[in-house]
């Protein structure tokens, strides 16, 4: 082969694995923000803290219950449940004002996930200010039902 066909040949393929490294550099479901901010994560609407302690601080001194999300980059119905019901306005409403927001990825914070016993995502804990277990939530909820379920701890 000519140098100029190779020359070819290793630009197409630089234009074919940057396009394959673009597209796995965010989330497939596209609902993680590319821009995390430290101790912070956006999915979709909402922004998570991806810390608990700086969390429980906030709730204590906020006054606010917190909801914890446990999620993991390969769960389908945690990408069902993020992009039907973090892009639903009601529901980014009531956590934005009544809760501080916790996200945690399972595969990567072993020990909450081992603390608030998780055994399958998504998995929504609603604690108190003080971190007291209020209620949790197993698998994907509608947006109604989990409305429902904001509805009743915020009374």
């Amino acid at each position: 082969m000519n140098s100029k066909k190779w020359i070819f040949v290793l630009i197409i393929l630089f234009v074919l694995l940057s396009g394959c490294l673009n597209a796995r550099s965010g989330d497939t479901a596209g609902n993680i923000s590319n821009e995390k901010i430290t101790g912070q994560i956006m999915l979709q609407g909402l922004t998570f803290n991806t810390e608990l302690d700086p969390a429980l601080l906030l709730a204590k001194t906020q006054g606010k219950p917190l909801f914890v999300y446990a999620r993991s980059e390969y769960c389908g119905a945690c990408k069902q449940f993020e992009a039907e019901t973090f892009t639903n306005k009601t529901v980014i409403e009531k956590l934005n004002t009544n809760f501080i927001l916790v996200s945690i990825d399972v595969d990567n914070q072993k020990t909450e996930t081992r603390n608030f016993k998780i055994r399958a995502t998504p998995t929504e804990i609603f604690l108190d200010s003080n971190g007291t277990e209020i209620k949790k939530l197993l698998g994907y909820r509608t947006n109604q039902t989990f409305l429902d379920e904001i509805n009743k701890i915020v009374k």
